[in-house]
């Protein structure tokens, strides 16, 4: 006799539930973290049982929002009164990539009869735990997009954002999200850019590249696997010496911890930085301690941003999106106002735009700019 799936508890326990009235139509399922928790199952076993129960008509899957009982309009989201008001939650307003992001967010909502709500939290738990009560004590939203506060972390506040999703406010993060919650997230493909920036280094013959990453937040986490799996491809592996974590507040101020950084960069012919806010205090510390870039130390850098052009050395950069993600994270969640089951995450790709700050090494072991 076969062995029953592991999947089948679960559909079983929802079955069974259904059947004694614990669960009832409309009511919202746990989410897949809770239920891989209760079951001991992984998220994917978990997404496998609730695919089976929607293809049997018990359960109705709706992006941002959960997982709801019953085949029809399950989602609340569409019996809520609509206020024509987004909420819109961010890390920083001062960075550069900031700006013309929210400008993107408002010229689509404006445009289709939504006012804006912005706050900030300076990437701190305890302001996003604040404005996010405040959101739900006034219930006066129709949506929220969020760039969640030190993602990589675990959070307190995931309790938060699942009393959003239960009462059918539709959830889009961008840039990063929370594993913890099944929302989209618009965002750059920080792993796949990261590969391409590592690549970049690769082809220009440098092998010992080091990088800069930060450790709070979930772009780090990603741009960190995307150069880790350049290097393994070509069959290197950086020494834990060449991988350097940095904070939210060692991103604020490299001066402050530059000895520690500089003795890992020793041996390093080249390294991949986090963003250009990294890239450019990196190379103005090293040309004060005398290191030529990119003579000594190729720099390359992610976003493209002004500070790329105006750095002593004008670095390599990949392009983040900006204004276009802002107009798509709007975009997708008015999407998914107006049809619940719309998936609204999307993923950018960026190519370099080459500048001063990376050598060629031959095989010869001379360097030469590229």
């Amino acid at each position: 006799m076969a062995e029953e799936p592991k999947y089948q508890q679960v559909i079983d326990w929802v079955k069974e539930n259904i059947a004694n009235g614990q669960l009832r139509a409309g009511d919202r399922l746990m989410s897949e973290m809770e239920l891989s928790e209760k079951f001991s199952l992984s998220r994917q076993t978990i997404r496998h049982a609730t695919g089976e129960l929607e293809k049997e008509h018990l359960v109705t899957r709706v992006k941002g929002s959960g997982t709801y009982i019953g085949s029809g309009k399950a989602a609340p989201a569409a019996a809520r009164r609509r206020h024509m008001r987004i909420a819109v939650l961010s890390t920083f307003y001062e960075s550069y990539i900031f700006p013309p992001t929210m400008k993107g967010i408002e010229r689509v909502l404006s445009k289709r009869g939504y006012s804006m709500q912005v706050s900030f939290t300076d990437n701190r738990i305890p302001r996003e735990q604040q404005i996010l009560r405040d959101l739900l004590e006034k219930d006066n939203i129709d949506g929220l997009i969020v760039e969640p506060a030190k993602s990589a972390l675990p959070n307190p506040n995931i309790s938060y954002y699942r009393e959003l999703q239960s009462r059918g406010i539709p959830l889009l993060f961008f840039n990063t999200s929370y594993e913890e919650i099944d929302a989209p997230c618009v965002r750059l493909d920080d792993e796949r850019v990261a590969g391409k920036a590592a690549d970049l280094l690769l082809q220009a013959g440098h092998r010992k590249i080091a990088g800069i990453f930060k450790s709070d937040d979930g772009q780090g986490q990603l741009r960190y696997k995307g150069y880790l799996e350049s290097l393994l491809a070509a069959g290197m592996t950086p020494g834990e010496k060449q991988v350097i974590w940095i904070d939210t507040f060692d991103y604020r101020d490299l001066a402050s911890i530059e000895d520690v950084i500089f003795s890992r960069l020793e041996g390093s012919t080249a390294v991949l930085c986090y963003n250009d806010e990294v890239a450019y205090q990196l190379i103005d510390l090293a040309l004060k301690r005398g290191i030529r870039v990119p003579e000594d130390l190729s720099v390359v850098g992610i976003d493209d941003s002004y500070l790329s052009g105006v750095s002593k050395v004008p670095f390599t950069s990949f392009p983040h999106p900006k204004d276009m993600l802002g107009r798509k994270a709007a975009e997708n969640l008015i999407a998914m106002i107006e049809h619940p089951e719309y998936d609204g995450g999307y993923l950018f790709d960026s190519d370099p735009v080459v500048r001063e700050s990376v050598s060629v090494i031959t095989e010869e072991g001379e360097r030469r700019h590229a």
